[in-house]
Order: structure tokens, then sequence, then C-alpha cells
């Protein structure tokens, strides 16, 4: 050390004195007191300035004596003023005293939690019990690092005797408890076992993530072996239809059959070769689905017969000619049988119907010809099912004294039938039959409509209808199958959603409920999840502009309230904004201004509702003033300043001022305004917050601050629901943009998240859908971790062969068939492809995934919408001149500021050189693996680079 050292003891001034609070007027027996040291300036490369100022709660600072400080460090009324860093270290021993306080474990944990920790690793089950949220303690020691009390950190007396010892490397600062602490190298010395254990570190050390990595440790929730106690009937389904028609059918992984919640003709099917409840074991083989659109095959094979069942949707009348709802559908089956023995021999299927029946139908089957046999209710003269195919047999057997396998509890208004199918197989023979469920019942005049579908004209149709309609909108591919089957399956699983009661007329009315398998079936109760995670993310994002502007309008309609507050479902706070954020999204990637203009009227009600509201909260004093209290989600109904919903009303503002400016609309200024208001506040009461909250520790036994979901209550939420803190937690605020991205609150959050709140650090929260932790690595421009993200969710929010999404993946009721998930997956897939910066620059390729770019592959990119029009691109991998060659074609309404385009070489070897069409381009970043183009004024750029 240089200078004069100094030391100094003193009573503290009232900045540390404050919290004498139940210590004054305890008794001496009941007064405890430990000795702590602080130093800092450890390992900070160079001399830098530190601030350090303590603000004690139940607790009271003795006495304090100065370590190392030289000449020019100073000490003034509590606060410690010095110059550290570069070979120096400056500290503080402090003599405290508090209150003896049982500290007691909260005996109200919340089920996910206590399923996280009950599944976790022992030291990360180790770090959430020993947490301050698990084991409140209202003594604390609150450490200033600046004089607005913005930047630092709290411990609880409870942490400090469970621990001793607090390196907190982001903040170069080293706490020690004790008579005789211990030395910071002898700390660090210990921490050696534990280094390079962040999750994020590990990343970065490891080879990059694959998706056959996670789809080796998410289990296949397609698969009959999947068993999860949460799932909620009937468990993992696939549901088909036509665009937005009321019947709907879910096809469970036995290839049974079932209406969806919302359709008013109840039934069910299933085979008992494939009945789940008797359980099928072996039997199964497989499912999948043709080439990621809604034809489904599931396999069997037992006692020596192989069973294909392939089952689709179908419309009685055939395609409509206009997008309609109540039109009657019809699932179209047909089971292939193979006598896998080597010997003739008779098989009889038999097929269970169940369906709600007035008490008094009389069923019947009833042959027709020689290949048609109809399931009847003679009483209403009405078709329930129809099976075709020759050389068949037919019977019910309903009556042979069995019990149905699979029935449900009895209902006087359901009715079970059992039809057994017979045939013969030669030896390695195989047979083939159709059955066709039409919904609701076909009556007897269009029985000759239902037995004269023909299955391939249909199945043909409908592959035309789907391929169409994924043609009309962007495309993606990319030379890894899962990721294109799982592209084309995202379109078809929104528009199953809707229920159109009528046709395209005008102001049509419009069920969008959040699953076909979930919750309530009417109107729209989930604003948020269908206007930005599926309007936005998966309609505007893919060039479905009118779609989207058509839901959007219909939740203005049936949410929005006189004072422009959008309603829904337990009154999340997000639904005015999250309407806000998705119509300026709308605008700004279609570019549709007439659209827009239809859509304004109701989203500047929005507007008035949420600058009203801010303003309110501006006048509001304390910790969370310019925040707005509101509920955040369907279990935390407490109007609080919930970060979720600052998140998105800063980016609802943010967004929509930037939509208005393009179209010179006068509130454009007044809009920005508010949107700066709200990001003020949000930096102001979340740092602040940060520094009220408890250390927390991480997988290298380093300690991080802590960012709250709430700022008015500073510590992890363990006694309410996980998605409070994590799925719709304080991430999203980065995510959003609400914070900054780059900075160290959303430094502190991704860590946290990766070491303790994600099941067993595989990256993913409990519900899927919500993956703001990617899209956060990506403005930080961390592919790596992005990519790990990405493939983690396409592993865990997804079934592994037939790609059916899911709410909640452990620990809580699962649902599936939520086109939410699809939408998150999709803005993450597309936005490593394609992302607009805040510069007006357009970043592509920024994280795609190295294998993408190996020789002979390529990835192609057709009019995908940009907040500049429409852009196509394809790339080619590694020649074997050592070259990766793009073609751009540049966006067609006006020219981004820059085009900046990343090429990832497969192994990672730096650019040597790039030409851009033929001429040699020095404009180009071996570090960050970019290629620039300033003011890209040609229609197309032909990039070439080498190695």
């Amino acid at each position: 050390m240089t200078g004069a050292r100094m030391r100094s003891s003193c009573r503290l001034s009232a900045v540390l004195s404050v919290a004498v609070l139940a210590v004054g007027a305890a008794n001496a027996e009941n007064t405890l007191h430990l000795n702590l040291n602080l130093s800092w300036g450890h390992t900070s490369p160079a001399s830098s300035p530190f601030h350090i100022q303590f603000v004690g709660q139940n607790v009271t600072i003795d006495r304090h004596t100065d370590q190392d400080l030289e000449s020019g460090d100073m000490q003034q009324s509590g606060v410690w003023s010095t110059t550290a860093g570069g070979g120096d270290t400056d500290g503080v021993a402090l003599e405290l005293s508090f209150p003896e306080t049982p500290v007691r474990e909260i005996e109200n944990l919340q089920s996910i939690w206590a399923y996280l920790i009950k599944h976790s690793d022992s030291d990360t089950a180790r770090r959430l019990t020993a947490d301050p949220g698990y084991r409140p303690d209202p003594r604390k020691l609150t450490v200033q690092l600046n004089e607005a009390g913005t930047r630092g950190f709290s411990l609880t007396i409870d942490q400090i005797q469970q621990n001793k010892v607090f390196w907190v490397p982001e903040l170069d600062l080293f706490i020690a408890a004790g008579d005789t602490p211990i030395h910071f190298g002898k700390h660090q010395a210990e921490l050696k076992q534990w280094a390079g254990t962040r999750v994020l570190d590990q990343m970065r050390a490891e080879p990059e993530a694959t998706y056959e990595q996670y789809k080796a440790l998410w289990e296949d929730m397609g698969s009959p072996a999947y068993k999860n106690p949460h799932s909620v009937g009937p468990g993992h389904i696939i549901c088909v239809t036509w665009d937005s028609a009321t019947h709907k059918f879910g096809i469970d992984r036995g290839a049974g059959v079932r209406s969806d919640y919302g359709n008013p003709d109840k039934h069910r099917f299933w085979y008992d070769f494939g009945d789940l409840s008797a359980g099928i074991g072996d039997s199964w083989k497989d499912q999948r689905l043709a080439g990621g659109l809604p034809v489904v095959t599931t396999v069997f094979e037992k006692d020596g017969v192989r069973y294909d069942v392939e089952q689709y949707a179908y419309p009685l009348d055939g395609p409509p000619q206009e997008r309609h709802g109540d039109i009657p559908m019809v699932l179209m089956q047909r089971v292939s049988v193979v006598n896998t023995s080597g010997a003739e021999r008779e098989v009889s299927i038999v097929v269970n119907h169940q369906r709600e029946l007035p008490a008094d139908a009389q069923l019947s089957v009833v042959r027709h010809n020689e290949g048609t046999f109809s399931f009847e209710d003679r009483s209403a003269d009405r078709v329930l099912l129809m099976v075709r195919g020759e050389d068949l047999a037919v019977r019910d057997v309903t009556d042979d004294g069995t019990q149905p396998p699979g029935q449900e509890k009895k209902d006087s208004n359901r009715r079970t039938s059992r039809l057994a199918i017979s045939c013969t197989l030669s030896d390695r023979g195989s047979h083939e039959f159709f059955v066709y469920l039409p919904s609701p019942p076909v009556a007897a005049e269009s029985r000759a409509k239902l037995a004269g579908l023909s299955y391939d004209r249909a199945r043909t149709a409908t592959i035309q209808f789907w391929s169409g309609y994924i043609a009309r909108g962007a495309r993606f591919h990319v030379p890894e199958e899962a990721v294109n089957e799982l592209f084309r399956a995202n379109l078809w699983h929104a528009l199953r959603l809707p229920r159109r009661h009528g046709g395209s007329e005008p102001g049509v009315h419009i069920d969008l409920p959040y699953s076909n398998f979930a919750y309530d079936q009417k109107d729209t109760p989930w604003p948020v999840n269908q206007a930005v995670y599926v309007d936005y993310m998966l309609y505007d994002l893919r060039g479905y502009h009118d779609i989207s502007a058509e839901e959007l309008a219909a939740m203005f309609r049936n949410n929005q309230e006189p004072n422009g507050h959008i309603g829904g479902y337990a009154n999340w706070g997000v639904y005015t904004s999250g309407m806000i954020y998705a119509v300026a999204k709308h605008y700004l990637l279609s570019g549709d201004r007439a659209s827009f203009e239809t859509l304004l009227p109701q989203t500047l009600k929005a507007l008035d509702w949420s600058i009203e509201t801010i303003r309110a909260a501006s006048q509001r004093g304390g910790p969370c003033s310019g925040l707005v209290l509101a509920p955040l989600n369907d279990l935390s109904h407490d109007e609080r300043a919930w970060a979720f919903n600052q998140a998105y009303l800063f980016a609802g503002l943010d967004m929509l001022a930037r939509a208005l400016a393009e179209i010179g609309h006068p509130r454009a200024t007044e809009c920005r305004g508010a949107a700066q208001a709200m990001y003020d506040a949000i930096q102001r009461s979340y740092a602040y917050a940060s520094v009220q909250s408890p250390l927390i520790q991480l997988r290298d036994h380093t300690w991080m601050p802590y960012v709250p979901c709430d700022v008015l209550t500073p510590r992890r939420l363990l006694e309410v629901w996980y998605p409070t803190d994590v799925d719709t937690g304080a991430l999203h605020m980065a995510r959003l943009k609400a914070l900054d991205p780059t900075g160290p609150l959303t430094m502190y959050l991704l860590n946290d998240h990766e070491d303790n709140l994600f099941y067993r650090q595989w990256g993913m929260a409990n519900e899927p859908v919500y993956n703001q932790h990617a899209s956060a690595y990506l403005w930080r421009d961390e592919p790596e971790a992005a990519i790990r993200a990405f493939y983690s969710m396409c592993a865990c929010a997804f079934s592994h062969t037939v790609f059916e999404s899911v709410e909640h993946r452990w620990g809580w009721g699962q649902y599936f068939c939520p086109p939410s998930t699809d939408g998150a997956w999709f803005e993450l897939y597309r936005n490593m492809l394609i992302q607009e910066r805040d510069d007006d620059s357009l970043l592509l390729l920024q994280a795609t995934p190295r294998r993408w770019l190996e020789q002979g592959k390529t990835i192609a990119v057709e009019r995908a919408p940009t907040y500049y029009g429409r852009l196509s691109m394809t790339v080619e991998g590694l020649t074997t001149e050592n070259q990766i060659r793009a073609e751009i074609d540049t966006p067609d309404r006006r020219h981004p500021r820059a085009l900046l385009i990343r090429f990832r070489h497969p192994t990672g070897k730096p650019m040597k050189s790039v030409a851009v069409d033929g001429e040699n381009w020095t404009d180009f970043n071996v570090e960050r693996e970019w290629v620039r183009v300033a003011d890209p004024d040609q229609k197309r750029y032909v990039i070439t680079v080498s190695y």
C-alpha cells in the first residue's frame, strides 16, 4: 500500500443509526453482537472510486474501524469515499448489534417452488432453502454503493450468521463475519473448486448447444411413457380441425379422439389397442405429423399385428369458399393392419364410441353395401360413425358382458358403445379400412355425402389447404428438419384455436380462448396471450396481417371498457398495454396504414387510460413513484408494482410512439414522453429495490444482487406462485428493453434465473411460453446463450415428434395446445435470423447455430416482414473454396440505416476477406463476425466471405 494508512473509530452518524428501531427498546440480554469486515477493490484492474454507505433495519452499527485507507481516502458522516483497485484494497470493520429474533422457514411454500426445490441438485436446493425468501428475517444491513441508493445490496443477519463470508465479484466487494474473519485470499482458494460452474460460464466453455442435447434432457410429452401427476386430462393431445371451425377433434397418444372443450357435440372415440387407460406399454411405437402438417399417424405393434392409424380433420361439405366457423367436420381415419406373425389369422379390432345422447337413443350398426357400415341413432335418424373397407365385418359388441375400457364416470346422457371390426390377414398380409367420425352427427339425408368422401382426395385437399396457407406467408427454412416441422406446425396451431360464429363478414363474433383444451372457451378472455403472443408473434411476424388485424379488432370490441382500459380474465395488469404494443407491432411490420387507422381509435383510448394512470402514479411518493400498481396474473391479484406490468407499459408506449411518428400523428411526442417517464421510473425504482434486496448465491458460490419482481417486496416471493418471480417476472423488463439489456440488473437476473430458477438449470421456465431470457441474450448479442435457450425451448415446450405445445412443464396443472407458446418460439427463431436494432440497422443471421452453415447446407428466408418491408435471403454454407455466400433481397418499403450480416463459421474460423457484389469490401468486423453495408440502397446484395 502507498500513502499514509488511516485508521479511526467512532460512533456513527444518523446515517448508520437510523435503524435502531426495535433494538433500542430491547433488553441487553436479548441483544446480540457480530463483527463484520467489508473490503473492496480486490480484482478491479485499475484504480476506481468507491462509495460505501450503510443503512440498518433492526440493526445498529455500534462502531467501525477503517482498514487500509490511504491519503485521499476518507470517511465522513458514515460515508466512505475511497479509491481502490489496481492492487489497492480498502475496507472497514463493523461492530453490529441486533435483537435476538428467531428465524423460521416459511410454512406456506408455494407448490411449484416446492417441486423445483425437491427436484433440484442438493446445492441448488440448499441455496433456495437458505434464501431470505425461505428464511425471512426483519434484521437487515443495506450496503449502498452510490449516494442515490440505486447501487448496492442488502444482507439479513440470518444470512450473515449462516454463511459468514460473501464475495460479490461484479461489485468487487468482500464481506467476512466473525471475530477472526477469513482472509480474501484464503476464500478465493476455497472457491476454486466451484470456479466456472455458473451456467453461463459453462455454456461459454462447452460446445454449442444442439436440439439432440436438450431432447435427451427433457422427456417427450408425446410418449405414453411420459407421466406427469400435474397433467390435466386429457393430457397430451393434438387438436385438429379446419381454420376457425367450431367443431374440433383432439387426438391423444393412443390415437383416441375426443371433442375439444368448446365443441357443443361432446364425444369420445378410441381403439382398444390404443386405450391409454389400459396401458399400452411397449405396443406403442410412434406418433408423427405429415411434414409438420395436421395429418397424424400413430403406430402400434401388439401380438404379431402392426396397426398404423392416420387421422386428420376435413369439412363434410369440402373446403369452404371463405373462412367460416359454422361448418360440419369429419375426423377422417385410415387404419392399416399388418400381420407380422407369419400365419393367416383373423383380427378383430374393437372401437369405442361415446357421445352425449338422449336416454331413448336407438343405436345400431347398419350395413349399406359390401364395404360401408354406419353406426346410427335410429331414433333421431342420424349417423354417428361410419366404417368403410372391403372384406370387413362390423358388429355391435356393447352388450357382450365386458366393461368398456376407458369409460368415464357414468353419466346418464353419455352412452358408450363398442363395435368390433373384423378382417382376415394372410401370412405377412395387410388390410386397411376407414373410419369417418363426423361432428356434429350427420343427418340421414347427408349419409350419402359422408359415404362419398374419398379418403385420399380429402387427404390431398387437406395437405394442399395447409401447405397453401403456409405458402401465403413468410417462409423460413433451415438445415434442421425438426425446426422446419415446428415452423410449419406453428401456423395451424394458431388457426385451429378460434371459433368463428359465421363467415368473413365485418364484426363477426370470434372466440379466442387460451387453448382448445384449457379454461374458458368463450369470447376473448386472455388478450395479452392472443394479441402479443399470437397476433404479433405469429401472424404479423409471418405476414398474416389481415388475420392479426381482425383479431385485434375483436379483442377491442369484446374487452375494452368505456374509459379505454382493456379487461379480461383475472384482470391482468398488462392487458391494456399489451394491446397497445400489439397494434403498434402490427403497423410497424405490415406498413398497412389503413389497417392501423382502423384500430387507432380504440388504441388511442387505451393510450389515454395509460397516460392518465401513469400521471396518477407519478404523484405517488415512495420507492414505487411513477410505477403503476395493478394485478399481475391469475394468482397474483394484489395491486402491486409488478415488473411485468411496468415492462409492458413502457414497451407499449415506446412502440406506439414509433408507429405514430411514422405516420406523422400529432400524439407521437406525447406518447414518447410518457414512455420516457415510465422508463425513468423503472430504472430508479428497480435499482433501488435491488439494493434493498438480500444478496443471492450462484452455483459458483459467489454472490450477486437480486432484482425483485415487485418493488414493494424486495426479496424472493417463495410463498407466492413461481410465475410471479419467473414466468411473468422481472426479466421481462430486459426483454422489452424497459431495463438496459446490457446493464448490471439484467446480468443479475440472467445469472439468477439460469443458476437457481430454471428446472435443473436446463434454461427454461415452468411456462415455456415465457422465454424472455433468450430475447435478452439477443439484445446483449450473446448468440451461444440464445441458441441454448432456443433448443431447450424446442425440447421443453413441445413434444418431440408431433410438436404439440404445452402450458406448465412441471409442478402445476399441465394443459396442451396453447398457440401462444408457438408464438414465443417463432419470435425467438425469427429474431435469431432477423432483428431490428435501435440504431435503425437491421441485423441478419445474428444467432444461427454454427452447424447450419456447414458445407452443403442452406438457410432460406422469403418475404419476412420487417419494420422496413419484406426481406428475403439465401445463405449457402461453407463451400469447398472455404467461403460462405449470402444473397439478400433488401426490404421493399424503406431502407434501414445499415445492414449487418453475421457469418458464423462452422468451426469459428475468423474472416479473411469479404466481397460484396464481386468487389473487395473492407467494412467488416472479424471479432463480431459480421459484414456491414451502410445505407443499403440496392435491391439485392451478394456477399461472399472467405476464410
